[in-house]
């Protein structure tokens, strides 16, 4: 699984130098991937598919980012036959394929691409491989490799890499010795090490930080606890006993570190909780439906279960020593009906966990309401674990004129 994470930067930053250089390509793979992945999808699907703006034109394509298997094929076939009547020869000049988007023959959408653009360039060979005869089933191409064309690092070059990246840190001498003498093969198992270091765990948590953005949520680290259900254990620092420091300035200083220390620990939990998951060889799908929080000697008293878990701790006194614990429903602080519900509906007596997704730092810094005027959290939610960007769904109104 660790293995799988790593490949999944590798496979992003390759990924785009793919397939459009490539002569063999077969026309139905090189419509999906270049052709409706760069063009129609992009320029032409929000007017022409039902619902858009040209529904009643003769150019309706079907949308295929929620599509999965046969459903997924039908629809890129629907939309490559669609593609392919457009491009049909004209004796009055050149297919409509390669006039309507630059605004000629009267297209009511204007001008969508440039003459000479790169998408414009993409219809232009999308059109040769039709008039040539290059359909996939007159011709039969294999796939080339998928690396073919990517120049590779040498194994040094690759290991200092990797350790940089990972572990920020250079090679160190036995492991350049072990590529030299071993090549390709031995950077795998050199790998797994590096991938139990504390410091990859601390380039783990910084990227996932970059998805998720947890530790941006607005206010303290501890406003995360509702007044409602934390009140008598959120801030716990004010009654924490620091009367063994005797001079007050001194005791205040470690005030004021203590808080700063429970404030970052209580931002973390979310990222430990992927860097738990990983480190212990956990499926990746955990972040998701882990049925326990990550909480810290510092995070625990806010969550007021220190007492409970203390024992577990190596040093109860560490603010970012982290392990995994549940917490109880959640109780009203008192029985007014504004609370309501005063006890948390839970058929285990714990609090629901969903992983990050009920995690109070995710919660919070993605809100919602119960009306339609802010969805953030459902988007976020898709655009994270699905993949699907909601706000590309949306129509774009190309006449000012329409709008309400």
């Amino acid at each position: 699984m660790k293995v799988f994470l790593l490949a999944l930067p590798i496979s992003a930053m390759v990924a785009p130098w793919l397939g459009a250089d490539d002569p063999q390509l077969q026309p139905d793979r090189f419509f999906s991937e270049e052709v409706w992945a760069k063009v129609g999808e992009a320029s032409c699907l929000e007017c022409h598919r039902e619902g858009g703006e040209a529904e009643d034109s003769s150019f309706i394509l079907r949308q295929t980012i929620l599509h999965q298997g046969e459903s997924l094929q039908r629809a890129n076939r629907d939309n490559y036959e669609a593609f392919r009547r457009m491009a049909r020869p004209r004796k009055d000049g050149p297919p409509k394929l390669l006039r309507k988007p630059v605004g000629e023959m009267d297209h009511e959408g204007q001008e969508v691409l440039t003459r000479k653009s790169t998408a414009h360039l993409l219809l232009e060979k999308f059109v040769r491989n039709l008039r040539d005869g290059e359909e996939t089933h007159e011709k039969k191409v294999p796939p080339t490799p998928f690396f073919d064309g990517v120049t590779m690092l040498d194994d040094q070059r690759l290991l200092r890499r990797l350790t940089l990246s990972l572990s920020a840190r250079l090679p160190r001498p036995s492991e350049r010795d072990a590529v030299r003498k071993g090549g390709l093969d031995a950077i795998s198992a050199l790998l797994d090490q590096v991938m139990t270091e504390d410091a990859f765990y601390e380039r783990l948590k910084e990227g996932f930080n970059d998805v998720f953005l947890t530790n941006g949520y607005d206010g303290n680290g501890e406003l995360i606890l509702s007044y409602n259900h934390f009140e008598k254990s959120r801030q716990w620092f004010h009654k924490y006993d620091l009367s063994h420091i005797k001079d007050e300035r001194e005791r205040k200083e470690a005030l004021y570190a203590m808080t700063r220390r429970y404030r970052k620990a209580i931002r973390e939990e979310p990222l430990e909780l992927i860097a738990h998951v990983v480190r212990n060889d956990k499926p990746f799908t955990e972040i998701m439906t882990a049925d326990y929080i990550m909480v810290s000697p510092y995070s625990a008293r806010g969550y007021g279960i220190f007492e409970t878990i203390k024992e577990r701790f190596k040093n109860p006194d560490d603010p970012f020593e982290y392990l995994p614990a549940k917490l109880p429903a959640l109780k009203a602080r008192n029985d007014n009906p504004v609370n309501a519900p005063l006890v948390q509906e839970s058929k285990n007596g714990f609090y629901p966990h969903a992983g990050i997704l009920s995690t109070f730092q995710y919660l919070r810094r993605y809100p919602t309401t119960e009306t339609n005027r802010n969805r953030l959290r459902a988007r976020m939610y898709y655009q994270h674990f699905l993949g699907i960007d909601v706000m590309e769904l949306a129509d774009q109104v190309a006449d000012a004129a329409a709008i309400d």
